[in-house]
């Protein structure tokens, strides 16, 4: 039985390739997303403790004029930061959707190929099987005629023994 062929099988390849980069393409994508909300988390945590550190200065008396304005420009830069990661974080989900619609297209797209080659294997399969199937009652078909030969090549001979003792028997009744 020859073994089964896939005429597509480069297609499966080459789905299966797209998809494993556009997973590629998410995973890197989830990484930096995950960046980003590390550094938002780094900018609020940094806001918070300029704000402590801001009020406890005010409480001891150790704020004056040049230190305040030290303390606001920082917290201004920090929040400019923050409105920048915040505004990358936006983009980047926006992206990650469009990058699993990707994905799920990849996905979907192997899948109907690889059900297309398990829909050929299968027929391909019943036709092989069929074929045996035939084959083998050819097969029992030859060796019933040959029995079926044979047995009457048989009777046909145990007539002609038949025939001829009673042709001998006759010859050798005349004989006397």
């Amino acid at each position: 039985m020859p073994a089964f062929k896939f005429r597509l099988e480069f297609m499966v390849s080459l789905r299966r390739r797209k998809e494993e980069q556009a997973a590629a393409r998410l995973a890197k994508r989830l990484a930096s997303i995950q960046e980003l909300q590390s550094k938002i988390d780094s900018f609020n945590q940094e806001l918070a403790d300029l704000a402590a550190d801001l009020k406890e200065k005010g409480r001891s008396g150790l704020l004056n004029g040049p230190l305040l304005m030290l303390y606001s420009k920082h917290q201004e830069r920090v929040r400019e930061d923050l409105k920048k990661s915040l505004e990358l974080l936006s983009l980047s989900r926006k992206e990650e959707i469009k990058e699993r619609q990707a994905l799920k297209k990849a996905v979907m797209e192997r899948q109907v190929i690889e059900k297309i080659k398990e829909n050929q294997k299968e027929t391909w399969f019943n036709e092989m099987m069929k074929t045996q199937q035939n084959n083998m009652e050819e097969l029992a078909s030859l060796a019933r005629s040959r029995r079926q030969r044979e047995a009457t090549d048989g009777l046909q001979t145990e007539t002609d023994d038949k025939t001829s003792k009673t042709a001998s028997d006759t010859s050798s009744d005349i004989a006397f």
